[in-house]
């Protein structure tokens, strides 16, 4: 979750954007009645997800009946495969290492909002954003050296996990002052959170290997299936600092949200609130009430 140069330019390239095109109209006239009535708007942020939950991808130990890393690495099918894969010199590897920073990418969140404005201070708001989380992590094979060396030779491969992630907000907003061309606003409420796993796969070369709750089948157990697993939901809550700048009919809104969520995606993971972070633009458009 580190921001670097690039997350700041494209966050300042979207506010720019977004200000432009709200700039079709002088800035409104405010005053403490100016602002009543639905509003309509469009989310676009820049998730930074705690890792904790990542680890269901990491390919160690956990659900009892379900193949881990080592295990699945050590069938023989995929062993053959691995092998020629990566050639004789590794008829006898082994799996040294499980990943040891496993952790998701940061990822775009685009989502919808809803708004109903009671006056310049008070506000319900809806929220519904959705994000496609990949994670990664790079584990350690190990096999002779057949050159004469008496180390071992160790290779890096890549473990990888997909999910697309939705968070439906209801919250109460409040404007910190007096009314103005530009406010400052303080937003929370419940959280909830919906997951859905796609994918967890291994890469060995040009080999991909799913490892989604793999078993084995088949009485020489020279097959592999995979087992989805269940949506997961989970109930947290939200907070939200911002500002935003009021223009005929159009508000732009410039926020920092964090989210508190509580997310276990296989028996067994236990699962703690956590904060992840979304740095946010919203455009906002007022369809009723005072300022239409």
């Amino acid at each position: 979750m580190i921001i670097g140069k690039k997350h700041i330019l494209f966050l300042f390239s979207l506010c720019h954007g977004m200000v432009v095109s709200a700039q079709d109209g002088e800035p409104q006239e405010v005053g403490p009645g100016a602002k009543k009535g639905f509003m309509f708007g469009l989310n676009v942020g820049y998730l930074l997800p705690n890792d904790e939950p990542a680890s269901f991808y990491d390919g160690t130990p956990k659900e009892p009946g379900f193949l881990d890393l080592n295990e699945l690495l050590g069938q023989w099918f995929i062993r053959n495969q691995v092998i020629n894969t990566l050639g004789d010199r590794a008829a006898n590897y082994r799996l040294s290492e499980y990943p040891q920073e496993y952790r998701y990418n940061n990822a775009l969140s685009i989502g919808g909002h809803v708004r109903y404005q009671f006056n310049w201070t008070h506000a319900v708001v809806a929220d519904m954003n959705f994000a496609r989380l990949r994670s990664g992590g790079l584990f350690v094979i190990e096999y002779p050296d057949n050159t004469g060396f008496t180390q071992p030779v160790y290779e890096n491969f890549e473990i990888t996990g997909e999910e697309d992630r939705m968070n439906l907000s209801l919250g109460y907003q409040v404007a910190l002052g007096a009314p103005s061309e530009f406010g400052v606003h303080l937003e929370f409420g419940p959280l909830l959170t919906s997951v859905r796993v796609r994918s967890n796969q291994v890469r060995i070369g040009d080999g991909t290997y799913n490892i989604l709750r793999a078993q084995t089948v088949g009485l020489a157990a020279d097959q592999l299936i995979t087992a989805p697993i269940p949506t997961v939901t989970s109930l947290g809550g939200y907070g939200q600092l911002g500002a935003n700048l009021e223009f005929h009919k159009f508000t732009v809104d410039l926020a920092l949200r964090v989210n508190l969520e509580k997310i276990a995606l296989y028996e067994g993971q236990e699962a703690r609130y956590r904060p992840s972070y979304l740095p946010f633009l919203r455009l906002v458009y007022q369809v009723s009430g005072s300022g239409s």
